[in-house]
């Protein structure tokens, strides 16, 4: 915040108004709002016109939580046009915290118009346009101020600007008007090198960033090569060329960069990628084998004659990884990237139908000789699971046996050292992913448990004592398989009991590894699974998620803590989740100012890419619905209903561009089901997506409804009619895509891989009569406002309903096996069940005034009956 003095024509003396106002600032600094007010008033009662005083005071108060008294002091400041700069960023300020960036816009524009030749409130004008994206305004703005001050960073502001039109405003859905921006963008820096006026890379930059959207490849190399390539000191030439080459498909350039950039970086696992692709690519062509590459003439000999031709055959490539591998080995390192390089070489061969075994041998040896060379580092595992497909199940029950010999611990011994133990347990990670667990009898699974937990205990004897406290365990991977293991048998018997044990098995290492989040992670879905949500909560609190793992990593437990009925723990999770997503919505437009300031174009795209994803994020949708749910149940009185944030029927959800930032690859799993992909692609999550999106459509319906009552309960005899009429077409529409949700007969997804999440709580809502005690209780509402006197048939169904909604918890709760398992599916009834019964009580509220029993006394009275036994008796 800037503590500049106001101008003289505000305050005389502006050494004594900078002395009075930095006590503000200070209290304001640490967080002591109620000094800071004392101090504004302090200073308004001997300046009381101080412009920059009364926005300071209005800050304070906004910070209070006086929303409405800050907002008037505002109003009524704005009027008066300020323009000192401390006022201004003061009131901008308080805006910004209001979420209310529209009006900085207003502020800076009327404040151009009283000071015209101002460059710094010109460019506070611009900034104010990007932190709402209004980049038709930039453009505008960024012109005025170019025209005012000429300077290349305001030009180049008026030509990203342009950009951002064509690709983010009506240019995105507009091939046309696409064109014709970017076209224009062209031609404005085409003006400035025919001008001399290019000095700075980041220019340069966005010059190449214009040609690369209208696709000129050929120009950028040009570019590149041109004197303004020159400029690009910050950027990886070779590299950046090679991105354009594939775009080209100069399938021999981009080889030969490949080579020449292979030698110098041997582990660049992208580059070995592209070298191999080229070199499929360029099978079969008619191009010359030999082409000198004139970057290359200075090469030493020790690059050898391989950097001057072209590789089009897989027997080049392959004896160009060779002479990789000698190169390493002769200068005493090892490094895993030629290594690899051979098994995608290996998989594209593959691809292809071509023998591979004649040129590199058998599969499993290639597997046999990795793991020998870098099996005691923990990322052998994750390197060879992406290549696990090119073996059939025979060949990989093979290499799993293999492996474990080659380890040389049996049933009976230890490992002798460090570095042995992590080679046996990479070998017994690979192992499960070969699928060699997927057969084993129970009992044989039991005693790898058994064997499992002694090795963890005498890894942890032998070689975890003198750890940090930050530090994780060398052995604490067999702990995590052995709760896999306990998870299996688990599903596999349905029952809880192993589900325990693997707890305790967490708890242990824990202990003793207080830092490993894997085993926390694993521990939160376990606790989850048997409904142990105080449990959850306190292991989820030990991992102190913040800031973007709100969102990543939120759903582990937001998703399933609501369905233990734990509202308290819920409504302080849920407040500090939506807070995150507040605080980046502010933040993240702070990105793109500093992004222009420092003429950092190249990162604009990217930090809007992320604001969007953000802002479009399920789990942020899902929380805020959560939220309001659960106010909704915690309403006690009328009063209360009016003071809930509740949208308007107006407001729609875009759900077409809700996006799923979960992060399921955070969780240790050695599934089978890892080797054909990562989790984000199995076909279970993407159901599991659109699950949660009905869902999410029932509740929001759930949350349409509750506001037309409030609109109701507020509404005149002359308006309450077309209210009415809105309730009636909203449930109408509810009730279809209930319907609808039901006939497409949605599967629960799989609870075996400990990656997904749990089943979507869809299946839990329609399983309760949820629809049907809501729309009972409207049906009531509606007759008791138009026909009072035939009321009776919608009290019959009220009835039933409830009678419904007694026996569904019967079933589900008193009638099922003490299983935890089933339990926490008996849990999330009684929570849907007790959901409905805000029904009731906001139809009470609706009716107001009318004659009617206690709705919402009946209700939970039924659910109580149920619910009573099961309280006296908590999971």
């Amino acid at each position: 915040m800037s503590r500049a003095a106001p101008n003289m024509h505000v305050q005389p003396d502006s050494s004594v108004v900078e002395r009075r106002l930095r006590p503000i600032y200070d209290w304001l600094d640490i967080g002591n709002n109620k000094k800071a007010l004392q101090e504004c008033d302090k200073v308004l009662k001997k300046t009381p016109n101080l412009h920059c005083a009364k926005a300071l005071k209005a800050l304070t108060l906004n910070r209070m939580g006086k929303e409405y008294d800050s907002q008037d002091i505002l109003e009524a400041l704005v009027k008066e046009n300020p323009t000192d700069d401390a006022t201004l960023q003061a009131i901008t300020l308080c805006y910004r915290e209001m979420q209310e960036l529209e009006k900085v816009c207003k502020l800076y524009e009327t404040a151009v118009k009283s000071d015209p030749r101002n460059e710094e409130l010109h460019t506070h004008l611009f900034m104010s346009y990007v932190r709402i994206s209004d980049f038709k305004s930039q453009q505008q703005s960024a012109m005025s101020l170019y025209k005012l001050k000429p300077k290349n960073p305001y030009y180049c502001w008026a030509i990203m600007s342009i950009i951002l039109q064509a690709t983010r405003g009506e240019g995105s859905t507009d091939p046309k008007k696409r064109m014709l921006l970017l076209s224009l963008a062209e031609r404005m820096f085409s003006k400035m090198i025919t001008d001399n006026k290019i000095d700075a890379e980041q220019e340069v930059q966005l010059y190449i960033m214009i040609l690369e959207l209208l696709e000129k490849y050929e120009e950028i190399l040009a570019v590149i090569d041109s004197p303004l390539g020159s400029k690009l000191q910050s950027t990886n030439i070779p590299q950046t060329k090679l991105k354009y080459l594939k775009a080209l498909k100069k399938w021999n350039e981009v080889n030969l960069v490949c080579k020449d950039i292979l030698i110098d970086s041997i582990d660049r696992w992208d580059i070995w990628r592209d070298y191999i692709n080229s070199v499929f690519e360029l099978m079969g062509t008619t191009t010359s084998d030999i082409i000198v590459n004139d970057e290359c003439d200075d090469n030493t000999d020790a690059k050898g004659d391989s950097l001057e031709t072209i590789d089009d055959t897989p027997e080049k490539a392959h004896e160009f990884i060779c002479r990789i591998v000698e190169n390493g080995t002769e200068n005493g390192y090892l490094l895993r990237g030629p290594y690899l390089a051979r098994f995608e070489l290996c998989s594209r061969l593959s691809e292809k139908d071509m023998c591979s075994a004649d040129l590199l041998g058998e599969t499993i040896e290639l597997f046999i000789e990795y793991f020998r060379k870098f099996g005691h580092k923990p990322c052998c595992v994750s390197d060879l699971r992406v290549y696990l497909n090119l073996l059939n199940d025979i060949k990989k029950a093979e290499l799993a046996t293999r492996l474990i010999k080659d380890v040389g611990i049996s049933s009976t011994t230890i490992p002798q050292s460090e570095h042995q133990m992590q080679r046996h347990i990479c070998a017994l990670q690979l192992a499960r992913l070969c699928g060699s667990h997927r057969n084993l009898p129970a009992d044989h699974l039991k005693a790898l448990v058994t064997a499992l937990s002694l090795h963890y205990q005498h890894g942890y004897q032998a070689y975890g004592k003198n750890l940090l406290p930050t530090d994780l365990g060398a052995s604490d991977p067999y702990a995590l398989i052995a709760a896999h293991i306990l998870h299996d048998l688990a599903q596999t018997q349905n029952n809880s009991e192993f589900i325990i044990l693997a707890l305790m098995l967490l708890d242990s290492l824990l202990k003793n590894s207080p830092s490993n989040f894997h085993a926390k992670l694993l521990a939160i879905r376990l606790y989850h699974l048997v409904g142990g949500g105080i449990c959850a909560h306190d292991m989820y609190n030990s991992l102190d998620v913040k800031h973007l793992q709100l969102d990543s990593l939120g759903y582990i437990h937001c998703a399933r803590l609501p369905t233990t009925g734990l509202f308290t723990l819920c409504t302080n999770l849920f407040d500090t989740t939506l807070k995150f997503f507040a605080s980046n919505y502010k933040d993240s437009s702070e990105y793109l100012t500093f992004s222009y300031k420092f003429g950092s174009f190249i990162k604009m795209n990217e930090f809007l890419d992320f604001r969007e994803r953000l802002n479009n994020s399920l789990h942020y949708t899902t929380v805020a619905v959560d939220k309001i749910v659960l106010s909704l149940v915690e309403c006690m009185s009328l009063e209360t209903l009016y003071t809930l944030s509740i949208p308007p029927k107006e407001y729609n959800v875009e759900w077409e561009l809700l996006r799923d930032n979960h992060d399921l690859n955070v969780y240790m799993s050695w599934d089978p089901e890892r080797i054909e992909s990562a989790p984000e692609d199995w076909k279970d999550t993407k159901q599991l997506f659109k699950q949660n999106i009905l869902f999410l459509k029932l509740r929001n319906f759930a949350i349409q409804t509750v506001a037309i009552i409030v609109d109701i309960s507020l509404s005149t005899d002359g308006t309450r009619l077309k209210h009415l009429e809105i309730l009636k077409n909203t449930v109408a529409d509810w009730k279809i895509l209930f319907e609808k949700a039901v006939s497409e007969n949605l599967a629960p997804i799989s609870e075996s891989l400990i990656p997904l999440p749990l089943p979507s709580r869809l299946h839990g809502a329609l399983s309760v009569p949820y629809l049907a005690v809501f729309s009972s209780f409207y049906d009531l509402l509606i007759k008791l406002c138009e026909e009072p006197e035939d009321a009776s048939k919608s009290t019959k169904k009220v009835t039933d309903s409830l009678d419904e909604l007694t026996r569904c918890l019967d079933e589900n709760t008193l009638k099922k096996p003490n299983n935890l398992l089933d339990k926490r599916k008996s849990m999330e009834t009684a929570v849907n069940c007790v959901e409905s019964s805000c029904g009731p009580s906001l139809t009470e509220f609706g009716t107001r005034g009318q004659e009617n029993p206690s709705l919402r006394q009946r209700a939970c009275s039924h659910v109580s009956c149920v619910l009573g036994p099961k309280l006296n008796h908590p999971i």
